[in-house]
């Protein structure tokens, strides 16, 4: 066997370690095996009661597993339904123990069945949809057929496979980009000329691959300051020639309701409503029975209305709507005086036992009738314009955020698709894809979200696919005006401040000329402190994506990577490694970063904190080196074995480099975070906040 000489082994041996960089990517059934292991760690734990059955049910997780993994590699269609299968009859046999953490598996195992399962239906449908069509003699129609049987077969079926059995974050990313190719092309086709097996096959992936990426909750009195509020208000009301003097009385109740429609949520409040009944004599003298007694005694009437009046509210994406309740309790004062000249017909019927106060008594019977029906007729008649006049004024107000008609809502660059709005007794819940207004390949999570947040927290709770969210914003971002005129980012890092803004300890210049940076490195180079550098960064062509691989780290593939940074000092006269220079610039066609991080809530004595380190970097293949002295023009590429050298000196101050940053600047206006949950393999996140203020004007700045 030949041997390696020793520059082809530290080649090699380069070579090796960029390979091993790679970040792993989590199986898709991640939280099935995620769940066995936790049953078998309960077994395990010291103390723990045997469990009796532990034989049987450990062959049963190794035969769920298997099946999954095999469900992962085959190649074959039909050999991958077949594995579907029989995992849908091992969740079955699941269904009939009543052992909790059998139970738990089996829903995990349904989350991960069910939309595989919806999705081999829809390629299986199209298909023989497809292939069942009558034969038409002409070349065009059989084409196309034949281009829909190649689209699912091949373009899509390939892009399932490979992100099913993807071993990297790397190869998972890439075939997400086939599958996103797949489905915009559905959803082109399903646009121009709707065909119901393709939009069927469209929501078959976007339940499995496209799924929401936000899930907000806010507890009931998290929300109250916002959503309860009076529905009384006092004074008087001018209405069909009447004045009525309303008195608002105390709240009586706000809460949630339940709604899969909405946010709905209800407000009641007690009230009086006074109403002198100004032409009370002339309805007398225009009823039959009430007219003798008109001509006896002038009459007046006051209508009083004690109500409970509850407004009930539905926030839906496509507006506000209010439905208001009346409690009437109706009561009226009478009043009389003697008409003149009619004191001989009042003698008369005082005779027959009619005197003042029993004619009045019997007015009042004969009319609190109508009156309390008139009350309550003008009061939802009144009630429907004010709730009409209302609806409008605050849908007019909600149209500067709820796109109407589109299930979408937007706040400055923010936008949210296939927007959701429900409620329950406790919390309110809003859903959708948080993406970048206006801008284009945007993407949703690929992962549902986890069991665990199947219950919000108290307060604010924020479910976040954070990578498909992050690489949404930073697509939007640099389609956007500011970033499409910056080709370059110079950061000049400072002498740290113990708890200053990060915006302290860095300076930021964008489109700088290399002359400019070469002096800012000498610059840095002369404070001769490790903390202080200067760096440039080429913007890339490609915006870069944002994932969580296998251990709860965030992976960034930074595409087209171009970075410079400063040689070494004892390194700038040349040697070993490459002539004299003062910069290495460092390209790959991707370079990927790993980073585990940690917000800790601000305490009496510091703010909150983002706490971390880059865990890896890893170049990739295509990766090169280039050194530059005075003129970035003149630059020249470093050897194999000189690159490796460089390239794992980069990687090793990369790599372990803590992160701490003091987010001072966050101002979280009436909130305060409670909890960040570690990131979760699957890329969600959880985001607890608590109130700290009554204020509805509480939010985020």
């Amino acid at each position: 066997m030949r041997r390696l000489g020793v520059g082809r082994w530290i080649l090699s041996m380069g070579m090796v370690g960029v390979c091993l960089g790679a970040a792993p990517a989590a199986p898709s059934y991640y939280a099935v095996e995620q769940k066995i292991e936790t049953i078998r760690e309960v077994w395990t734990k010291p103390g723990a009661v045997a469990q009796p059955n532990a034989q049987g049910w450990n062959a049963f997780f190794d035969a769920l597993v298997n099946e999954l993994k095999s469900y992962a590699v085959l190649p074959s269609e039909n050999d991958r339904l077949a594995a579907l299968n029989n995992v849908y009859q091992i969740s079955v046999a699941l269904k009939g123990t009543a052992w909790p953490p059998a139970a738990e598996l089996r829903e995990e195992l349904r989350a991960w069945l069910r939309p595989r399962v919806r999705l081999a239906w829809a390629e299986r449908r199209l298909v023989d949809r497809v292939k069942g069509l009558p034969q038409i003699p002409d070349p065009g129609v059989q084409e196309n057929r034949e281009r829909w049987v190649k689209f699912v077969g091949i373009d899509l079926g390939d892009a399932l496979r490979q992100y099913e059995k993807a071993l990297t974050v790397s190869q998972r990313q890439l075939s997400l980009k086939h599958l996103y190719a797949a489905l915009n092309s559905l959803q082109a086709n399903n646009k121009a000329r709707p065909w119901v097996p393709s939009v069927e096959l469209q929501a078959a992936l976007d339940d499995l691959y496209n799924v929401p990426n936000l899930d907000l909750s806010a507890d009931a009195s998290t929300v109250a300051p916002a959503l309860s509020a009076d529905v009384v208000e006092s004074g008087p009301i001018y209405r069909k020639g009447y004045v009525s003097q309303v008195t608002a009385g105390p709240k009586t109740g706000f809460g949630l309701l339940a709604s899969d429609e909405g946010i709905a949520f209800y407000n009641s409040q007690l009230a009086t409503s006074v109403t002198p009944i100004t032409d009370f004599q002339n309805q007398l003298q225009q009823d039959r029975k009430g007219r003798q007694a008109a001509k006896l005694y002038y009459f007046t009437a006051t209508s009083v209305d004690n109500s409970q009046i509850t407004v009930t509210a539905v926030l839906t994406p496509n507006g506000l709507r209010l439905g208001p309740e009346y409690q009437h309790n109706v009561s009226a004062m009478f009043s009389s005086f003697k008409q003149q000249g009619k004191g001989l017909g009042r003698f008369f019927a005082s005779l027959l036992g009619f005197n003042q106060a029993k004619i009045q008594q019997q007015v009042a019977q004969g009319a609190i009738g109508r009156i309390a029906e008139n009350v309550v007729r003008e009061a939802a008649e009144l009630g429907g314009e004010r709730i009409a006049q209302t609806e409008a004024q605050k849908n007019a107000q909600l149209a500067q955020y709820l796109l109407f008609g589109r299930n979408a809502a937007s706040l400055r660059n923010l936008l949210i698709t296939g927007l959701t709005l429900r409620s329950r007794p406790e919390n309110v819940v809003l859903g959708g894809r948080l993406q970048w207004l206006n801008a284009i390949d945007q993407v949703g999570g690929d992962a549902p979200q986890p069991a665990k947040f199947a219950v919000p927290a108290s307060g604010v709770s924020a479910d976040l696919h954070l990578g498909s969210i992050l690489t949404s914003l930073i697509r939007g971002y640099l389609q956007s005006e500011p970033a499409r005129s910056v080709n370059n980012l110079m950061v000049i890092t400072k002498k740290p401040v113990p708890d200053a803004p990060p915006a302290k300890g860095v300076e930021v210049k964008p489109n700088s000329d290399f002359a400019s940076y070469l002096k800012a490195v000498n610059d840095a180079r002369a404070v001769a402190d490790p903390n202080v550098m200067a760096i440039r960064v080429k913007k890339p062509t490609t915006p870069p994506d944002f994932a969580a691989d296998a251990r709860g780290y965030l992976v960034a593939l930074v595409h087209d990577f171009q970075i410079e940074v400063p040689v070494p000092p004892e390194m700038t006269r040349g040697g070993l490694f490459g002539p004299p220079a003062q910069v290495y610039r460092i390209t790959s066609p991707q370079a990927e970063f790993v980073i585990s991080f940690k917000v800790t809530p601000q305490t009496e004595t510091s703010p909150v904190r983002l706490a971390g380190k880059i865990e890896g970097f890893d170049p990739g293949p295509g990766a090169r080196i280039f050194t530059i002295n005075d003129d970035e023009d003149k630059a020249t590429a470093l050897s194999p074995l000189a690159s490796v050298a460089v390239m794992s000196g980069v990687r090793n101050k990369l790599q372990g480099r803590p992160i701490d940053l003091p987010l001072s600047n966050l101002q979280l206006q009436g909130f305060a975070i409670q909890e960040v949950t570690p990131l979760e393999p699957s890329g969600w996140i959880r985001v607890n906040l608590v109130r700290t203020s009554a204020s509805p004007a509480a939010g985020v700045r």
